[in-house]
């Protein structure tokens, strides 16, 4: 794994962590946080697998319209990560500002969507096996 690579992987586990430690509180008040987390991961997840493959990105946050097609283009079994990365698509950036309440049944299914980019991601990593190492 290039070193570039591996530095994604550990800041998508440090989302990893925060979404895990954040969804436990069971809080509505730090639901948004949790759902930010858990797409951060995701995004930061397939960010590491794009720099794996010498593949240029923008500054984005959209999962499904920028980054996905990208990894698309590597490998057709991301487009199993579809409908996962459609659910965490939202929590960039829109329910960050007031308006929109984010629940904490919602904070634990983007966990959950999380949980699996990151375990596909790290599968085609070659990374599935290793506990939180990165």
């Amino acid at each position: 794994m290039h070193v570039d690579t591996e530095a994604w992987v550990v800041k998508a586990e440090g989302d990893y962590i925060g979404a895990l430690t954040l969804v436990k509180k069971r809080s509505v008040k730090v639901a948004h946080l949790t759902c930010f987390a858990a797409q951060q991961c995701a995004e930061k997840y397939l960010k590491a697998f794009l720099v794996e493959h010498n593949i240029p990105f923008s500054k984005t946050h959209i999962l499904t319209k920028d980054l996905l097609p990208q990894c698309l283009k590597i490998d057709e079994e991301f487009s199993s990560l579809h409908l996962h990365l459609e659910f965490l698509d939202p929590y960039a950036v829109e329910f960050r500002y007031p308006g929109d309440i984010v629940t904490h049944a919602e904070a634990v299914n983007a966990v959950m969507n999380a949980k699996a980019v990151r375990k596909f991601v790290r599968g085609k990593l070659g990374i599935e096996k290793q506990r939180r190492l990165l």
